[in-house]
């Protein structure tokens, strides 16, 4: 029977994209050396000093203070713009831009697959396209209240700011999500070929996400201080990014975990996942037995039988097809989450890091430093090399069809190394020229390139470490699925004990640099650090989007084809997209420690210089009754956001199991061919699983906006400060255990799937073992903390972290005028989560009724047309027949 594989298309939209972005980055480059020549347009920056320093040295002459040549605390001065690395950030954002436009037009080209493959790839691209169309006008509902306040407190320069943080982001996270989707199918088919193509088909799809993330998010903020001058404006760059990735980060999972735990908790779907498992699992086993046969026959002489051998090998893909077509449409649910959680989430939430980093390296450098000019524009330099060599590693991986997982996850991180490198040259290079025209020391310009070093290579340190927990490459994974056999108890207590050993060497590196950093080059020192950690996040973005890549193509594989190679590189694949999927989990906990930690020594001084007193010079009791009431309010508000998340997932599995149960539209339609027979389902249960999210996300969301306006009511400015020094810490090793006590369990799972566990006879374990099944208990309870609760404490510790900065004008240094506020924001928040709870939910439910009665006339206005149709062919036939 002859296989019809569908081609790839061109898009002129990616080809035009093209040349627009070579476009800008020649403009770019022309520019910058312009400037570099000071024949460029000059831009002058006014700004409120934080500190008593010496008046910038390169300018200009007239101040605002002419007869004085210091600038003092809370007084204006003004700085030439540092032009050259900002428009070397937009040449980097635009190389970026095009490596983007150019993997996407590769990537189209790519065959699709056969029927099978695209089938499956068209149901999956049709519920990601239902919660995108579902989701973005909330958030933008979000943003139009947010924005309303950021206009009336801050004014239009913040709010252009706002704007564009936000629609850059959800522009990002949207393209990043489709491309997403386009790619597996295609990642699926490749598979059939070589390894070495179908890695770079795969990494190049996630880089897509990864650089289109870091690229808008640097350009950006680069053309935003370009034009607007003022770096307090950029501070509402992140805010608007921080409300799109909370909803994609925190709703996606809720979506995602709850649609999963919910299929799980239903019987009729679990018995049929079980038995995809098993069926797939013993076809697997079949194809090697048929294989071993062929070869043992061929190494006794005796004659091939490769026909009988294809008709059972075409009798098992018939099986496959069956298995496809059987499962239900919440199964393929799972496929949509990965995306929306794993593609849109990560890449939402590095671009919200890298902005917030960005907008408070330059409030630092700009108002805290003899030098504004060099120090507010060195991050930049930093970033956009980081950026642009991202992009160039991007283009290739190195690998060979021998290669395992294990093996290119070694290539990978060499890509990294690549990166590190190159950005400390253009570093040391920045930095030494401005050495040599005298205005820092040398003992700074080698404290600069050592602290960012330790800000490039202490995040993947800790993934390092994080994957010695968590791959099934590593003994402590092997660990755990050889002793699963002593039953449930034992599960979770070793997965949980790894969780919390896990923590210790990320908290110890992270720990350690900090103070380093700090003994160097205190505040700034620290900003520095930070812009370095982001500074591969292009790449780390791209490699952590094609997990979710890599996991559905493994899921479509193993549905579609009987070949054992392309199987054996769907399971490399996959448990590289596993490994590569948790490392940006990790990464975005150090991002966010790094941006919670800029935030709070900018909140520090902005507040303090308000106030008209120097920030570097307060002291006090550093364990007054406000700043031990600070650290308890910080872990009490954390525990509850955690609580909060996981009951919110469960409380969607729960709506998702009563949905299937009573509801007969997501149901597969018997009487029509797969793939039409799970579309309408599908959508139907996306539908009602956005609406569901939307709902829970509501009380997550209440509580993060709370806790800075709690903490600085009660508190005032240092109870806020040491709410969050303490949160910062404590969330960064909370996530990674949550994120590393899930991962666990799920790579001990797979581990078995995989036909990796052997017996102490030799014998294959599979999933009909109570091995599998005590290892599912622990997938169940680690799958809200590794894709929803772990990952969303990150994003709310830096919410309530900007909150605080934009809100920052509200809170005195001791809340002795300020607590009455504290209890009507108490009110405020019990009203809000009554409402949620009650309130959404029956407006929801009206809405809901509204459009079922709806549908429902609409389909009896069409079954009256058909009536009436075929009264009047009765009607003709009957004149016809008299005639």
């Amino acid at each position: 029977e002859e296989v019809i594989i569908a081609e790839g298309v061109f898009s002129w939209t990616a080809a035009w994209c093209m040349m627009l972005w070579v476009l800008c980055l020649i403009s770019s480059v022309v520019m910058g050396v312009l400037a570099y020549q000071g024949a460029g347009f000059e831009r002058i920056s006014e700004e409120i000093s934080f500190v008593r320093e010496r008046n910038p040295p390169y300018g200009p002459i007239e101040q605002p203070n002419a007869a004085m040549r210091m600038r003092d605390v809370n007084e204006p001065f003004r700085y030439l713009l540092p032009q050259v690395p900002l428009y070397f950030s937009l040449m980097s954002a635009s190389w970026g831009l095009f490596t983007v436009s150019y993997f996407t037009t590769f990537m189209l080209l790519e065959d699709q697959g056969h029927k099978k493959v695209v089938d499956i790839c068209n149901l999956v691209s049709k519920g990601v396209a239902v919660y995108l169309e579902r989701t973005i006008p909330v958030i933008c509902t979000f943003l139009f209240f947010a924005g309303w306040y950021v206009f009336v407190t801050a004014g239009w320069g913040t709010l252009s700011c706002f704007i564009a943080g936000a629609a850059l982001n959800l522009i990002s996270a949207r393209v990043g999500v489709s491309m997403t989707v386009d790619g597996t199918g295609r990642l699926a088919h490749s598979m059939g070929g070589h390894l070495p193509e179908a890695l770079q088909i795969g990494v190049r799809t996630g880089s897509i996400g990864g650089l289109l993330a870091t690229s808008l998010a640097l350009g950006g903020m680069s053309i935003m201080w370009l034009w607007l001058l003022d770096t307090d404006n950029l501070a509402g760059f992140g805010s608007g990014a921080s409300i799109v990735s909370f909803y994609f980060r925190v709703g996606g999972g809720i979506f995602a975990k709850g649609a999963e735990i919910g299929g799980n908790l239903i019987g009729e779907m679990d018995e049929h996942k079980e038995a995809e498992e098993k069926r797939v699992f013993e076809l697997q086993q079949r194809i090697s037995e048929l294989e071993e046969t062929k070869k043992d026959r061929m190494r006794k002489g005796l004659s091939d039988t490769e026909e009988d051998m294809m008709d059972q090998l075409r009798m098992m893909e018939e099986e496959m097809q069956d298995i496809a077509s059987l499962l239900h449409p919440i199964d393929y649910l799972d496929a949509v989450g990965e995306n929306i959680c794993d593609v849109a989430g990560t890449c939402a939430d590095l671009f919200e890091s890298m902005v917030l980093i960005l907008s408070t390296t330059a409030i630092i450098g700009a108002k805290s430093s003899a030098v504004p000019h060099f120090f507010a524009g060195l991050p930049y330099w930093v970033v956009g090399a980081g950026n642009l060599f991202c992009a160039i590693v991007a283009w290739r991986v190195h690998c060979t069809e021998k290669y395992g997982s294990k093996q290119i996850r070694v290539s990978l991180r060499m890509n990294l190394v690549i990166v590190i490198i190159f950005v400390q040259i253009v570093q040391m290079a920045a930095s030494y020229l401005e050495w040599l025209r005298g205005s820092i020391e040398f003992d700074q310009f080698w404290q600069f390139g050592l602290i960012s070093f330790m800000g490039q290579i202490a995040p993947e340190v800790c993934v390092y470490f994080a994957e010695l927990f968590t791959s099934i490459e590593y003994p402590l994974v092997r660990a755990l699925a050889r002793n699963s056999g002593l039953g449930v108890v034992q599960v979770v207590l070793q997965g949980l004990g790894q969780g919390f050993a896990s923590t210790l060497f990320p908290a110890v590196t992270m720990v350690g640099v900090v103070m380093v950093t700090w003994t160097l080059q205190g505040h700034y020192g620290l900003a520095l650090l930070s812009a370095a950690s982001v500074s591969g996040t292009g790449f780390q973005g791209g490699i952590a989007s094609y997990g979710a890549i890599a996991t559905n193509a493994h899921k479509i594989v193993h549905l579609t084809t009987y070949h054992s190679m392309t199987r054996h590189r769907a399971n490399i694949c996959a448990a590289l997209g596993d490994t590569t999927a948790h490392a940006g989990n990790i990464i975005s906990a150090i991002n966010a420690f790094s941006a919670v930690f800029n935030i709070s020594l900018t909140l520090l001084a902005q507040a303090y210089t308000r106030l008209g007193k120097n920030y570097k010079a307060i002291s006090g009791s550093p364990l007054s009754e406000w700043s031990q009431a600070g650290l308890v309010l910080g872990v009490v508000m954390t525990m509850l956001f955690t609580a909060n998340t996981t009951i919110s997932c469960l409380d969607t599995s729960r709506s998702f199991m009563r949905f299937c149960k009573e509801s007969s539209d997501v149901e597969q339609k018997r009487n029509i061919p797969f793939p039409n027979s799970h579309l309408k389902p599908l959508a139907v249960l996306t539908s009602y699983g956005t609406v569901t999210s939307m709902r829970m996300v509501f009380n997550p969301m209440i509580n993060t906006i709370a806790v800075p306006m709690l903490g600085g009511w009660f508190l005032g400015l240092r109870g806020l400060l040491f709410l969050l020094s303490g949160s910062n810490v404590l969330i960064l090793c909370l996530s990674i255990f949550l994120v590393n006590a899930g991962q666990s369990w799920v790579a001990a799972r797979k581990f078995i799937l995989f036909g990796m566990l052997k017996d102490e006879k030799g014998h294959t374990l599979g999933p009909d073992t109570p091995q599998y099944e005590n290892l599912g208990v622990g997938e169940m309870i680690g799958g809200p903390f590794e894709d929803t609760t772990g990952p969303a404490l990150n994003n709310f510790i830096k919410f309530v972290a900007v909150f605080s900065l934009v809100t920052e004008g509200l809170y005195e240094e001791t809340p002795v005028n300020t607590w009455q506020y504290g209890f009507a924001c108490i009110a405020g928040s019990l009203a809000l989560i009554a409402f949620s709870r009650f309130g959404l939910t029956l407006v929801l439910n009206c809405i809901t009724n509204f459009l079922r009665q709806r549908q429902l006339q609409q389909a009896r206005d069409e079954a009256d047309e058909e009536i009436d149709e075929d009264d009047a062919d009765e009607d003709e036939q009957d004149m016809l027949e008299d005639g």
